[in-house]
């Protein structure tokens, strides 16, 4: 075998190792992200489902500062 070989197979190896720890990063700051916009939607459709005599009250706050 030539000595050139086996650091390039531990380059390779090595690259590859790091490669797939970014990949996992990566992927863990999308699920992140869902979880953020799904917080988001879910905060959304929580305030949509308030009831007129709450929402009523929210203005009334409003108006008076």
């Amino acid at each position: 075998m030539s000595a050139t070989i086996v650091p390039l197979g531990s380059l390779a190896f090595l690259f590859a190792v790091i490669s797939v720890l970014v990949f996992l990063r990566k992927a863990s700051i999308a699920r992140q992200a869902d979880a953020s916009i799904k917080n988001r939607i879910e905060a959304k459709r929580n305030e949509k489902s308030e009831t007129l005599e709450e929402q009523k009250k929210r203005l009334e706050l409003l108006l008076k500062k």
